[in-house]
């Protein structure tokens, strides 16, 4: 695995190396594939939340057009290679350069390109979020989050150990 100390384009290009030579396989595994599921189902309930809570708009709008620090240069720097491999998994594209000199490596034009976010992307909620939306809309929005994040983990940890297995596998011939 890679971890956050390497720089954005070499976890990209492990996860990309790793997706070519094993996605096929990943995604034919029944219990992967049901997490990923599993996983991708709740980053559409999120999304949809933020949506309907109008937090999209506001961090939309603030990423890109105030340089919130949320989206700011250097988030990007918490996403390990298994992340950026989820993401190729759910159908994502990874970027091949930055969009925004000042933004993360994974900002856009309209917001984040990515379906497979880091924990601190989408649990963070700012005083300009918390001041504009609704409590009843931030604690539904926040029972969603927390939806996410858990199916992310224990997706995460999984494709961990088939990695794993998969190493032990190659080694022992």
């Amino acid at each position: 695995m890679i971890g956050t100390q390497y720089t954005i384009t070499e976890k990209i290009s492990w996860a990309e190396n790793v997706f070519s030579r094993f996605g096929a396989k990943i995604l034919e595994d029944e219990d992967l594939s049901r997490l990923l599921h599993s996983y991708r189902a709740a980053i559409t309930e999120s999304w949809a939340c933020m949506r309907q809570s109008g937090v999209s708009r506001v961090c939309w709008h603030c990423a890109v057009h105030e340089g919130g620090s949320c989206c700011g240069k250097g988030i990007e720097d918490r996403f390990d290679g298994v992340l950026l491999l989820v993401n190729l998994l759910l159908g994502g594209r990874l970027p091949l350069s930055r969009w925004d000199p000042e933004g993360c490596w994974f900002l856009g034009e309209q917001g984040c390109t990515i379906p497979a976010r880091h924990v601190i992307c989408i649990n963070y909620l700012c005083r300009r979020i918390t001041d504009r939306v609704p409590p009843d809309s931030i604690r539904m929005l926040q029972g969603r989050i927390g939806q996410e994040a858990d199916r992310a983990f224990f997706l995460e940890e999984a494709l961990k150990q088939w990695l794993v297995t998969q190493d032990r596998k190659t080694r022992n011939g």
